[in-house]
């Protein structure tokens, strides 16, 4: 790793605009000045059908290990642990011979089950630590980066800003790959790159995986810094009609829901013992009463994996759909509970786990899962949608005015003093042609006149 010290690797991610690119989006620069005993790279690469991680790892692999130390360096780590799906015996091969001569690296092979990618399910898998409920694994001493943010953590120490995103497209396509797509792309364009293979009007794009994705009803909409996977299938297939069917969904959780406990036996949360017990839930909207504040405050555990609705309820309810709503319900009073772990973790928790594979059938998803290869580069369009928040926080404030000219890097808007966010650059040369909706609209061609 290039000399820099600690100060100056927080400014230079900072500026770049780095982001959790495997979540929500959090400010990484944020999340680097904390203090920590371990820093755990999260290359599990959650849902199913995605490749990002792994085609990042054996393609751009001394980049990410630089963007490692860089990290290591930040948060001032004494061990660094790389966990990796144990399936891919190549790429830990390759690793392997990278970690040698880095006695502060370890590589640790993962199981192949769903959801391997939570924070709180890593940390326990790697560190036999629980974080506590609500917690952040900071909380036991550890500090959780996924592989595509190191990467963008190593390109911000040479001052490239992240205008690009990495992007599986799988699914029902005859090119299924990974690209590096310039952010603000519409998200048609990324798709087309993969070749649609079914009639026009009769697919579906779901975008961040078959799991916890969601279906995208406008393919104008652009790529983001957080967007990690494009999943096209037949408008009928189960995984769309499921995260589609919302209202359907909360309908049928009225009146039918048998109490078979599944949705809680499966529970990644639950099994680690937190106090989330989803049919309790769908016991007291079956029965028709007011829900318990108690109950309805563990709805905040809630980690929106999709366990419950997509894979342990047979009748086809979704009772993650009930938490999400009960946690916009609660509002402002999220703050104001308080939990706390089981004092061992659920005897079921090793048998409760749901292997990758076995989800894919289930999911009836096996046709469509396909390896995605890196395939370099999507040359940028002539037109790309910037959003102004594309992180946790508040929106970056605009620094462009319309008719402005811009290049690859030019700074649209950073954060006000004090506000939690991440500054965004442009992806394209070109002409500043609208400001609105929170959205910065570049084109190559420019204004008509």
């Amino acid at each position: 790793m290039r000399e820099m010290d600690r100060e100056a690797i927080l400014a230079a991610v900072e500026a770049a605009g780095v982001v959790g690119a495997g979540g929500a989006g959090f400010p990484t620069h944020v999340k680097l000045k904390t203090a920590c005993d371990v820093l755990i790279v999260n290359g599990a690469e959650c849902e199913p059908l995605l490749h990002v991680d792994k085609e990042l790892l054996h393609h751009r692999l001394p980049v990410v290990l630089e963007g490692i130390a860089a990290a290591r360096e930040a948060v001032e780590a004494k061990r660094v642990y790389l966990a990796v799906k144990g399936k891919y015996d190549a790429l830990l091969r390759k690793i392997k011979r990278h970690v040698a001569s880095r006695p502060w690296l370890e590589l640790v092979p993962l199981p192949d089950i769903y959801p391997i990618g939570d924070e709180h399910i890593l940390v326990y898998e790697v560190l036999g630590r629980r974080v506590p409920p609500r917690g952040i694994p900071l909380q036991v001493g550890a500090v959780v980066l996924n592989v595509e943010t190191l990467y963008n953590i190593a390109k911000a120490l040479d001052r490239e800003y992240v205008t690009y995103t990495y992007v599986t497209v799988n699914g029902a396509v005859a090119q299924p790959g990974t690209w590096s797509v310039p952010i603000g792309t519409p998200i048609e364009e990324v798709v087309a790159a993969a070749q649609p293979l079914l009639e026009p009007g009769s697919w579906a794009v779901v975008s961040g995986g078959p799991m916890m994705g969601e279906v995208v009803d406008d393919l104008s909409q652009p790529a983001t810094k957080t967007t990690k996977g494009l999943i096209v299938l037949p408008r009928d297939h189960v995984v769309v009609t499921r995260l589609s069917a919302e209202q359907a969904l909360l309908r049928w959780a009225y009146s039918v829901c048998c109490q078979c406990t599944m949705c809680t036996d499966l529970c990644p949360r639950h099994l680690l013992g937190h106090p989330l017990w989803p049919h309790r839930l769908m016991r007291t909207l079956a029965a028709g009463g007011p829900v318990d504040p108690e109950i309805a405050q563990g709805a905040l555990l809630c980690s929106e994996c999709g366990v419950c609705d997509q894979y342990a309820c047979f009748m086809g309810l979704s009772p993650r759909r009930v938490n999400q709503m009960l946690k916009v319900k609660l509002g402002s009073n999220q703050g104001a509970a308080e939990f706390s772990l089981s004092e061992e973790i659920r005897p079921g928790y090793t048998y409760g786990q749901v292997p990758a594979e076995r989800l894919v059938v289930h999911l009836k998803l096996a046709e469509w899962n396909q390896p995605a290869p890196l395939k370099g580069t999507l040359p940028a369009g002539t037109r790309v949608t910037i959003p102004l928040k594309q992180h946790v926080g508040a929106p970056a404030q605009c620094h462009v005015e319309v008719g402005d000219e811009v290049e690859p890097g030019t700074l649209l808007a950073s954060m006000a003093e004090g506000k939690l966010g991440a500054p965004v650059h442009s992806s394209i040369a070109g002409t500043v042609t609208t400001i609105a909706d929170g959205k910065v609209v570049i084109e190559r061609g420019g204004i008509d006149e």
